[in-house]
């Protein structure tokens, strides 16, 4: 004669896992990746086409020359926006750790670029040829491309590590092995 175990079957059992469906936790986290990712790398892409800077004198009223944030640095940020979108995407779908610690390099070298390709020439004061044949005292003010590139690298920073930090605080059910 054969009998079952008298203890339920694991599936029906109240063990401390959670159920099948997706916790609101869980759900949150690849989302605020995803958002994060494509948010820093679109403003990386725009800030590609915007002023990095203006130079002005003090003997005329407007800005005598304009650098656009692309040509300054040879539209480096492009491929980095580009990649970082994928990585985004890829840690978004796979919840891949190393993905998100890719977000997290591109954030470091595009803030590297802003702060220490950029920024110097968009501070930068000295002398120019005005058109008299005169030398004018002139100083470069920052614009709306340095305040892209720096915030897009920094979401993309903080992307990463949010991320990471809050996908480790994420319970994993037991018996289940994860992805990244």
């Amino acid at each position: 004669m054969s009998a079952t175990p008298p203890e339920a079957n694991v599936e029906y059992s109240r063990a401390d896992r959670p159920s099948r469906g997706v916790s609101g936790a869980v759900a949150v986290i690849p989302a605020a990746v995803l958002v994060g990712g494509l948010a820093g790398a679109l403003l990386l892409f725009v800030a590609e086409f915007t002023t990095l800077y203006e130079v002005r004198t003090s003997a005329t009223a407007g800005a005598i020359s304009s650098v656009g944030t692309g040509s300054h640095q040879a539209y480096a940020l492009v491929p980095v926006a580009v990649l970082a979108a994928l990585l985004s995407w890829g840690a978004w779908r796979q919840g891949s750790r190393l993905a998100l610690l890719a977000i997290g390099v591109l954030g470091v070298v595009a803030m590297l670029i802003a702060l220490l390709g950029d920024l110097p020439d968009a501070r930068a004061s000295g002398l120019v040829l005005a058109k008299s044949g005169h030398y004018l005292n002139a100083d470069s003010t920052p614009e709306l491309g340095l305040y892209l590139e720096t915030l897009g690298a920094a979401l993309l920073i903080l992307t990463c590590g949010l991320g990471l930090m809050l996908s480790e605080s994420v319970p994993r059910p037991r018996g289940e092995v994860s992805a990244s």
